[in-house]
């Protein structure tokens, strides 16, 4: 393997060789490893002679290897199949980290490398969802309203979502039907709704009246998307979830963001120009 290198240079073991003049050469390359360290060949031009020395690099922090995360993401995978198989098939209560380790095939230390407790296999997207999310919200244009920043970032999640209908449905029966996973449902729902209150604070500016405003709007937004999505999983996820979508958010901005804006002034000549005229 080749690859640019900058480091400390130690021990260097000089040869020579010739090389035309003019040439220029002063990259530090890497030519392979031995035994944890690696073997670097500077080449240098220097008077028409080609200098070729070898440096011996310790290595400070070997990057992480491909093989090493797809070691992990497998096993990962092996403990969220092992986990469902078992919640679907004889209940959470009764599925324990021991078996779900033996049917994983790997040890209860391994387990807690990758899961908390046993309610996150449940939630096993929980944190990448989440930081997707917020960072959707936090790159919205400055100009784009919350509830647009909301309408457009729905619109990505429920095609995700749609993808994965049936597990998802799946994962919804089992959480409904077990009060710590409801309960650990509800501790998503408040991370989510306190994500968008503190970005929409942000977005409206500073002050107790938008601080308060993002606050109710964060509230309602993660009810009715609590809503819709209660109402997609209890109809079998038949309904195009990107549309419901686009109609809970229509019913917020009309019942929420409407009645939060400023009244016109009543105007005498306007309403008379808006009656009806009679024969």
């Amino acid at each position: 393997m080749r690859t640019a290198c900058t480091a400390a240079l130690i021990a260097p073991v000089s040869k020579a060789g010739a090389v035309g003049p003019g040439s220029q050469l002063g990259k530090v390359e890497v030519d392979g490893f031995l035994s944890g360290t690696t073997v670097v060949t500077a080449k240098l031009a220097l008077s028409g002679t080609l200098r070729t020395r070898s440096y011996i690099l310790s290595l400070m922090k070997k990057p992480p290897s491909a093989l090493r995360e797809l070691k992990k993401d497998t096993t990962r995978r092996a403990l969220v199949r092992a986990a469902n198989r078992r919640f679907h098939s004889q209940g959470f209560a009764a599925s324990t980290i021991d078996d779900i380790c033996a049917d994983a095939g790997v040890s209860r230390r391994t387990f807690f490398r990758y899961f908390a407790t046993k309610e996150d296999l449940a939630f096993p997207h929980r944190a990448e969802r989440f930081e997707r999310f917020v960072e959707l919200l936090e790159v919205a244009p400055r100009d784009e309203s919350p509830l647009a920043s909301l309408r457009r970032i729905a619109q990505l999640f429920a095609q995700e979502y749609s993808a994965n209908r049936e597990q998802l449905i799946a994962q919804q029966r089992l959480i409904a039907r077990t009060s710590s996973l409801i309960a650990r449902e509800h501790d998503i729902d408040h991370d989510w709704e306190n994500a968008m209150a503190t970005v929409f604070a942000r977005r409206l500016g500073g002050g107790t009246d938008n601080a308060l405003r993002a606050r109710m709007l964060a509230g309602a937004a993660i009810g009715v998307i609590r809503a819709t999505m209660r109402y997609w999983f209890e109809t079998d996820g038949r309904a195009d979830l990107g549309v419901l979508g686009n109609q809970a958010l229509d019913a917020l901005r009309d019942e929420f963001v409407a009645r939060n804006q400023p009244k016109p002034a009543y105007s005498a000549t306007k309403a008379l120009a808006r009656a009806p005229v009679e024969d």
